[in-house]
């Protein structure tokens, strides 16, 4: 087993979602200090005497937007038992403005994976990345398409000189979504025939050559809380999310371990090494940039504009450097393997950070590099 250091600097905010929400009764925004004060809903109401017990739970009744303003009002005339804040975040300008305009169901926020010492970057969402771009490369190796035909994947037709190979999934979106896990399993080589079926094959999970990386998660880190618009392609208005993400600059090390003896004794199907892995990501992910580099110069979105500059020119000074795209936001072109897909464009935009997506920045975008340790 090698061991390595994967080394983040995060150059956009990062969000990875949990699937849970902390709702607007149990923190207090504080617009003066910039922060907001997470409550354990529990110890709140045992450090409340019996009158304000009963008026915070009324106010629960009759809405989230109605109990937060009764918090606010508490912190502010020292009322707040300070046994009942969780901890403090910083949060942005937008993430305020967004609470004075948004409708009730849209106060709750995302937070990110927290341990008892605070938030961090699970090693998942970093090697689901990696997966993406080594997908990817193994296609264009192959340099052949990949197409579902009589309901099963196959090798298609070679690409004319100059072109990428192209991916033709089924139809229909839910015939899609059952074929996701056979398609990563064929490209990887891990579907095999089932020798009591002739005709029908399985996924072998036990030859995913993922099974020999390991990504560890990261310590703890600081944390944001942030405004993600989702707005429509050539439009600004659009959806509001309040989540909680990692900040611009923040430098993650994570470890990497690669067991290359299952690869020598025919556990996975092929062998990764962490010299192929960085080349896959620095290939595929500096494609999506350019991609995306496209559609913000066509709309002047000047905070991405000028990310994708300065990544461009961090990577032309550093080799070894390569860019990964973590977590939410990170779109179709990341996650679906869109720039292989002969479809129209993603219908939609995230920026993160401003109110206007003209001010904002694309989410998930971090620098990385890989050294032994």
């Amino acid at each position: 087993m090698r061991g390595y250091r994967l080394e983040l600097e995060l150059v956009a905010p990062v969000h990875v979602g949990t699937g849970e929400t902390y709702p607007a009764y149990a923190y207090v925004p504080d617009e003066e200090r910039k922060a907001v004060h997470l409550l354990d809903p529990g110890r709140l109401l045992e450090g409340l005497d019996e009158v304000h017990q009963r008026r915070y739970l009324e106010a629960v009744k009759t809405g989230p937007k109605g109990a937060q303003d009764l918090l606010v009002t508490w912190w502010r005339e020292g009322r707040l038992p300070r046994g009942a804040i969780l901890r403090t975040i910083q949060a942005s300008k937008a993430f305020f403005q967004a609470l004075k305009n948004a409708e009730e169901g849209l106060l709750e926020y995302r937070p990110l994976p927290a341990s008892p010492l605070g938030p961090y970057l699970p090693g998942s969402s970093v090697k689901g990345a990696l997966r993406t771009a080594w997908i990817f490369r193994r296609i264009l190796q192959k340099n052949r398409d990949v197409v579902w035909d009589r309901s099963q994947w196959a090798w298609g037709e070679t690409p004319e000189a100059g072109n990428w190979p192209l991916i033709f999934p089924p139809r229909t979106p839910s015939d899609r979504e059952k074929t996701a896990q056979s398609f990563e399993a064929f490209v990887l080589g891990y579907l095999r025939e089932n020798k009591k079926n002739p005709g029908r094959k399985y996924l072998d999970l036990y030859q995913d050559p993922f099974r020999a990386v390991r990504v560890a998660d990261s310590g703890p880190l600081e944390s944001f809380l942030n405004l993600i618009k989702v707005f429509p392609i050539g439009k600004e208005k659009g959806l509001r999310i309040l989540a909680e993400t990692l900040r611009i600059q923040t430098k993650v090390t994570l470890v990497l371990r690669l067991e290359e003896g299952l690869a020598r004794h025919s556990g996975v199907s092929h062998p990764i090494t962490a010299e192929e892995l960085a080349k896959a990501c620095r290939e595929y992910y500096q494609e999506v940039m350019a991609e995306e580099r496209k559609y913000a110069d066509q709309n002047r979105l000047k905070n991405a504009q000028e990310l994708y500059k300065k990544m461009e020119e961090r990577l032309g000074q550093n080799p070894q450097a390569f860019p990964l795209r973590i977590g939410f936001g990170s779109g179709s072109l990341s996650i679906r393997l869109a720039l292989l897909m002969d479809e129209p464009p993603p219908k939609t935009r995230k920026t993160v950070g401003a109110e206007n997506p003209q001010d904002g920045y694309p989410l998930g975008w971090a620098l990385a590099r890989l050294s032994p340790v």
